[in-house]
C-alpha cells in the first residue's frame, strides 16, 4: 500500500487557474508516467486533474512529483500509501466536489478506472485502491442524502438564474457532453423554457434535444447567426470561445454560466449581464457545503468507518504468501520427521493444523501493526522469502 500514490490539482484544492494550467499541460503533453509508475489511472474532469500511481521500487513520492509535473505550474499535493486512498474515496463519493454530492464524479471516476484497465495501465494495487473507493462511496450515497439525484455543478447556478429570467425565456446550452447534457435536462425541466442545444457534431446532440423537446443548432451557425438569447450556459473545452462580439449582439441576455474549463466566455466580454463563472459557482458550494456540515460529517464517518475495514483487508491480503510459506515449513518438517510413516495428505493437514494458532497470530499482527510486523516475525522465525508489498 506505501507505493499508492495520488498526485494532482483540483478546483477546490488549487483553484480555476492552476487547473486550468495543469489540464491543458496534461492533455498537451501527457508525461511518460510509465517510466516512473508500475500501474497509473488518470482522472481528467472539469474539475480536477489527477494521476493514481503504483510507484516503482526506489522512488519516492517527492521524485516522481517533480518528474511529472513541471516547475513552472503549481505544486498541486500528493497524497501517498492510505492518505491517497482517502483521497481517492472522497473524490468518489463526492465530498471533494465543489457542489457535494454531485452525481457524475462516481461515474467519472469508474469510467477513469475502466479506460486505464482498457488501456493496460491498471494493476493489483489501482485495481484495489479504486473497487474499495467506488465500494465507499456507494455507500455514503446510499446512506446519507448529500444531493438529490442529477445533481451537478449547474445546480448551484439554476436557483439564481431562474431567478433573473422572464416568464418565457429562450435559453442555450453550448456543449452537450456530460456537463451540458445535465445543464439542458435541469432546464427542460422549467416551464417556460425555449431550450435550444448547441453543439459541433450534430448526432448526441440532436437525439438529446428530441427527447428534451429542444431545438439543435450547430455551433458554427450558433457563432455566426446565434438566436436572441435570455440566458446562455456553456460547457464546451473551447477557450476563449465566446467574446465581445457575440455579446455585443445579445441585448435580451440577462445571465451566462461557464461551465467550461478552461473558460468558454471572455470575462471582459460581458456587459451587463449576471456570470456564473466556476469562481462564483465555487463559492456558491462553499455556501452549500456550510448548510451540509451535519451530512458531510455523516459521510466522512462512513469513510473512516469503511477505510479501517481496507485497510485490515489489505494487510491480511498481502501476508497470504507468507502464511503459505508457513504451512510449507511446517510441511518440510513433518514430511522429515515422519513421511515414511504416514500419508501425504494426513501430513498436509497436519501441517495446517500446526500452523493455525501463528498464521492467527501473524495475521493479528497485520491487522494491528501492519504487514511490517509480520514481515519482522517471519525474518525472526527464518520464513523470510517473500517481500510483502
Amino acid at each position: 500500500m506505501e507505493q499508492l500514490a495520488l498526485i494532482g490539482v483540483s478546483q477546490r484544492r488549487g483553484g480555476v487557474e492552476a487547473l486550468t494550467l495543469w489540464s491543458t499541460w496534461w492533455q498537451n503533453h501527457a508525461p511518460a508516467v510509465s517510466t516512473l509508475a508500475e500501474e497509473w489511472v488518470p482522472i481528467l474532469t472539469c474539475n480536477r486533474c489527477e494521476v493514481v500511481l503504483a510507484l516503482k521500487e526506489g522512488l519516492s513520492l517527492e521524485q516522481v512529483r517533480q518528474a511529472l509535473i513541471p516547475p513552472q505550474l503549481p505544486r498541486g499535493y500528493a497524497y501517498l500509501g492510505e492518505a491517497a486512498l482517502e483521497h481517492l474515496a472522497r473524490v468518489a463519493a463526492s465530498l471533494d466536489s465543489v457542489n457535494p454530492g454531485e452525481d457524475q464524479i462516481m461515474r467519472q471516476v469508474r469510467q477513469a478506472f475502466e479506460a486505464a484497465q482498457n488501456a493496460g495501465s491498471v494493476g493489483p494495487l489501482t485495481r484495489f485502491a479504486f473497487q474499495n473507493a467506488l465500494k465507499v462511496a456507494k455507500r455514503v450515497r446510499r446512506e446519507v442524502a448529500l444531493a438529490p439525484a442529477n445533481t451537478s455543478l449547474f445546480s448551484l447556478a439554476r436557483p439564481a438564474l431562474e431567478a433573473l429570467l422572464p416568464r418565457a425565456a429562450r435559453v442555450a446550452v453550448v456543449g452537450t457532453g456530460e456537463m451540458g447534457s445535465l445543464a439542458a435536462r435541469s432546464l427542460a425541466a422549467l416551464p417556460g423554457i425555449e431550450l435550444w442545444l448547441v453543439n459541433r457534431t450534430p448526432e448526441k446532440a440532436q437525439a438529446l434535444a428530441g427527447s428534451l423537446g429542444a431545438r439543435f443548432m450547430p455551433l458554427h451557425d450558433f457563432l455566426k447567426h446565434p438566436p436572441q438569447l435570455d440566458a446562455l450556459v456553456t460547457a464546451t473545452p473551447v477557450e476563449g470561445l465566446l467574446g465581445t462580439g457575440f455579446f455585443q449582439n445579445q441585448p435580451r441576455l440577462k445571465a451566462a454560466v461557464d461551465l467550461g474549463m478552461p473558460r468558454n466566455i471572455v470575462p471582459e466580454a460581458v456587459k451587463g449581464v449576471v456570470l456564473f463563472d466556476l469562481n462564483l459557482l465555487e463559492r456558491l458550494g462553499e455556501e452549500r457545503r456550510a448548510r451540509l456540515r451535519a451530512d458531510l460529517a455523516q459521510a466522512e464517518l462512513i469513510v473512516a468507518e469503511e477505510l479501517e475495514q481496507v485497510m485490515v483487508e489489505w494487510a491480511e491480503r498481502t501476508i497470504v504468501p507468507a502464511i503459505t510459506q508457513m504451512r510449507e515449513a511446517y510441511r518440510r518438517t513433518l514430511t522429515e520427521l515422519v513421511g515414511e510413516r504416514v500419508e501425504p495428505e494426513l501430513i498436509e493437514r497436519l501441517a495446517h493444523r500446526f500452523a493455525h494458532f501463528p498464521v492467527k497470530g501473524l495475521r493479528g499482527l497485520a491487522r494491528r501493526h501492519g504487514p511490517e510486523a509480520a514481515e519482522v516475525f517471519l525474518q525472526e522465525a527464518g520464513l523470510w522469502e517473500v517481500k510483502l508489498d
